[in-house]
């Protein structure tokens, strides 16, 4: 399906359903970040996520005086290409919000940005890059 063509639900509930329930393992954390990986204990073939988060700060240039809140999530998984080679396919998710946001926006945010992941609508453009 084309962009052009797509539709998204607003304020619809969106599921995760079937799959392997697999738990993350904590590698560490600090102030600001939590690393973690899932799918195996091999330091080169094992999954990576990466959580983020950046505080709001002030500014006076900013709309509201501060700048925006951020998480910000990374996925790694890596991938021995036919010629031994390994490389590391890669998804950045970021959110970025005005402290004045409310849960509710933030979820309708968040539900909208998980269709264009999931939903078949957007297939083409995740595997064909296609913008059409």
């Amino acid at each position: 399906m084309t962009i052009q063509a797509a539709s998204v639900l607003v304020d619809g509930t969106i599921a995760v359903t079937g799959g392997t329930a697999t738990a993350l393992t904590s590698m560490g954390n600090t102030l600001n970040e939590h690393s973690t990986y899932y799918g195996g204990t091999d330091y080169l073939s094992r999954n990576t996520v990466s959580f983020k988060v950046k505080a709001p700060k002030v500014s006076a240039s900013a709309p509201n005086g501060y700048t925006q809140a951020r998480n910000e999530v990374l996925v790694k998984s890596p991938l021995v290409l036919d010629n031994g080679n390994l490389t590391n396919n890669t998804v950045r998710i970021i959110f970025s919000c005005d402290v004045e946001t409310t849960d509710a926006e933030k979820v309708t945010l968040l539900e909208t940005a998980a269709q264009m992941i999931s939903d078949s609508d957007f297939a083409n453009y995740w595997a064909a890059q296609s913008l059409e």
